[in-house]
């Protein structure tokens, strides 16, 4: 009789760990943020990262198998190519503008006593000088002056980016920049019609506790917690099945057709990795195996060394549209439509180092008033 009770206690306690394993197992399933892929005949390995696209310090969690993963392979790329970035959106600026310019109204371009003001163009020179166009933040930096102390010099994918530059691997976008704003529209359209939404509090969905959850979960590299957490603030299935599972196909496709020709390394939101209509899901049903690659202490030794380094650059002969100034840049300058107080600029942003360069007209007025250039001169010094 005990051991017939013995055993019967013995089959329950291991079935209740079996439970609990498999729960365990469960949990962890998506645990870490860094996945290998292989198989499927590929000849090396690639690599797919879950990022944030913060400049924040806790996001920079990284260490050796994050930059020897880098180094093992031959192309990096983000959801987007930063080297075709400022191009792309220039056009669709520019069609914006023209369609912009397409619907307006007639007879509000009349003459006006303020088209021949002159204005005092000490203040315009005081402007160009103390501020920088915000695009500029947007594309390398995404900082803010209130939490400097705690961010890195740009966010963390460009950073990947700018890594796999220095390391003298090509460039590469799993998404087109024109489909992905097409596809994030419509998803927007698809919420605004959509009847059930989801009503979240404000309070709780931007609060400090839901913050630093998602910040742990990352550090952490807890996919199923970030997944967990993204679905509990979910206010429109219709807006995610297009801006989160629809975008998941796409970059899965494009990873699919680059990793047959080319290793990759891909850093993308860590919001597109978890779940049955994740990107990893998604490849290993096309063959691919993949698995999580451990990433503990951080090592601050190979990132310090590969932020020495510099991507060369070649100058090239930049000339104004009416051929009134020319400058050597290394890339195209850009006018990224309406900027702070209309100041006129053109800019070009290195992506791949972090800086950028920028031209700023300002009308002096000075041949009209009489003024000499020295004088001119004088007053931007003293500026």
């Amino acid at each position: 009789m005990y051991k017939k009770h013995f055993s019967i206690v013995t089959i329950i306690f291991l079935l209740f760990l079996q439970c609990a394993f498999a729960q365990q197992k469960s949990i962890e399933k998506y645990d870490g943020l860094l996945w290998e892929i292989s198989g499927n005949g590929l000849s090396k390995p690639s690599y797919l990262f879950g990022t944030m696209h913060v400049s924040n310090k806790l996001a920079f969690h990284l260490n050796d198998s994050f930059y020897n993963a880098i180094k093992k392979v031959d192309a990096v790329a983000l959801e987007l190519n930063p080297d075709v970035w400022q191009e792309q959106m220039v056009r669709i600026n520019k069609l914006k503008e023209n369609y912009t310019a397409f619907i307006k109204p007639a007879g509000n371009d009349f003459l006006n006593e303020n088209s021949f003001r002159i204005k005092n163009y000490s203040d315009e020179l005081k402007t160009a000088l103390q501020t920088e166009p915000a695009i500029v933040n947007s594309l390398l930096y995404r900082s803010y002056k209130t939490k400097e102390d705690f961010e890195e010099d740009t966010f963390l994918d460009l950073y990947i980016f700018q890594t796999g530059r220095k390391l003298g691997k090509k460039a590469a976008g799993v998404e087109n920049y024109y489909k992905a704003e097409l596809l994030i529209q419509e998803a927007y359209a698809d919420m605004a019609k959509e009847k059930k939404i989801t009503k979240r509090d404000r309070d709780e969905k931007f609060g400090k506790e839901y913050l630093e959850k998602i910040q742990n979960a990352y550090r952490n590299g807890d996919l199923d917690l970030l997944d967990s957490l993204d679905k509990r603030m979910e206010i429109s299935t219709a807006f995610r099945e297009k801006f989160i599972y629809k975008r998941n196909e796409i970059q899965a496709n494009a990873i699919d057709s680059i990793i047959k020709h080319t290793s990759l390394f891909a850093g993308i939101g860590a919001a597109h990795l978890p779940g049955n209509r994740g990107v990893i899901e998604l490849l290993r049903k096309m063959g691919y195996t993949l698995r999580s690659v451990k990433m503990n202490a951080r090592n601050g030794l190979q990132k310090n060394v590969i932020d020495r380094l510099q991507v060369p650059v070649i100058f090239q002969k930049e000339i104004s549209e009416d051929d009134f100034y020319s400058v050597s840049v290394p890339g195209n300058l850009y006018n990224l439509g309406q900027d702070y107080q209309d100041l006129n600029r053109r800019q070009y942003a290195d992506m791949s180092n972090g800086s950028y360069y920028l031209v700023t007209r300002v009308k002096t007025h000075a041949a009209f008033l009489g003024l000499p250039v020295g004088q001119v001169l004088k007053r931007l010094d003293s500026v």
